[in-house]
């Protein structure tokens, strides 16, 4: 796995890193954290065509660690003193399964497909799966503890940390440049809309960084006096694999699918090692952007299987001069 995965940063800043991590270790702790509920299902806003009609749906959804898939299907109106609507619905309930293996048993084993919508569609889950869009819902955040010294530059990115606090270079929020003249806090920005996200992007390699940034090129010294986090992506459709790192510290490889800001997928540390968190989610390192569970595969390369990356305050700057990884594996 490690020797087939490229690192973000260029050999002059590797050995800027290398000095400063000499006078301090950086630690990242991993943070328990009660489970988000995911929910996966049709999203009209995003242009593609429902393949089960207008009229019926498939939810899928996490809770506790058990995944529910249900299949409704709007029926006709039922004349009365107030306009009612009859509807057939079911639901297939998967005991101690994430969502993603519960999307992977549906795709790979028919019958649970053919029970779920009462026929034998021969073409299956998988026309169904690709237009589902996944979120997960906000967990409180507990309190960042203090770090080490080689950490000292990191931006205190705590649960209880505004967006006012990060460092402000002048740029806009996540998902493009603000137009000259127009206002910069996220109150008075134009409303997100699908292509003003992650989701939105043309098919590419993208660089973004934590807080607000402007949109343009920055040089490796200032990234690394700037601190904070660093995400370096390739995006086609709404499949998306890239780079999690902090400027002065450890990086971890993302992959999985992207709806809205919200990835939703694996992710694999550049060293192989995990810590063991069964069910519970826990942020990967001080910041809170990157939870992680499931810890799966052989001792020395070892990942996640279940990883939610939110991206609501990152910003795009330059793509930088390293490729994302084209594989976490």
């Amino acid at each position: 796995m490690v020797g087939r995965y490229r690192r973000v940063f260029p050999l002059t800043l590797v050995a800027t890193l290398a000095a400063m991590v000499s006078h301090g270790a950086t630690y990242q702790p991993l943070w328990a954290q009660p489970s988000p509920t995911i929910v996966c299902s049709y999203d009209p806003s995003t242009g593609a065509a429902n393949p089960l009609g207008m009229r019926t749906f498939i939810t899928m959804t996490e809770t506790g660690g058990t995944t529910e898939v249900s299949y409704e299907q709007l029926g006709s109106f039922v004349p009365g003193p107030v306009e009612a609507v009859l509807t057939n619905k079911r639901a297939l309930i998967f005991p101690n399964t994430s969502i993603d293996e519960a999307r992977q048993l549906l795709l790979n084993t028919d019958q649970y497909y053919q029970e779920l919508v009462g026929f034998n569609d021969p073409e299956g889950f998988g026309p169904v799966n690709n237009t589902l869009v996944c979120r997960a819902s906000a967990v409180a955040a507990p309190p960042v503890p203090p770090r080490s010294t080689a950490a000292a530059e990191l931006p205190d990115l705590g649960g209880n940390t505004t967006r006012e606090e990060l460092p402000n270079l002048g740029g806009p929020i996540v998902g493009g440049p603000i137009p000259t003249g127009s206002p910069t806090s996220q109150a008075d920005a134009a409303p997100t809309t699908f292509y003003s996200t992650i989701a939105g992007l043309a098919d590419g390699n993208y660089r973004y960084v934590s807080g607000p940034a402007d949109e343009r090129a920055y040089s490796d010294q200032e990234l690394l006096n700037r601190g904070g986090v660093l995400f370096v992506f390739s995006k086609q459709g709404n499949a998306v694999i890239g780079n999690y790192s902090y400027i002065d510290g450890d990086s971890i490889c993302v992959t999985g699918r992207v709806s809205g800001n919200t990835i939703t997928g694996q992710a694999y540390p550049a060293d192989g090692m995990v810590n063991d968190l069964e069910t519970d989610v826990a942020f990967w390192g001080p910041a809170t952007f990157l939870q992680v569970r499931r810890p799966q595969g052989d001792d020395g390369q070892r990942y996640y299987g279940s990883a939610t990356l939110e991206l609501n305050d990152f910003s795009r700057i330059n793509a930088g001069g390293s490729l994302p990884p084209s594989t976490c594996q």
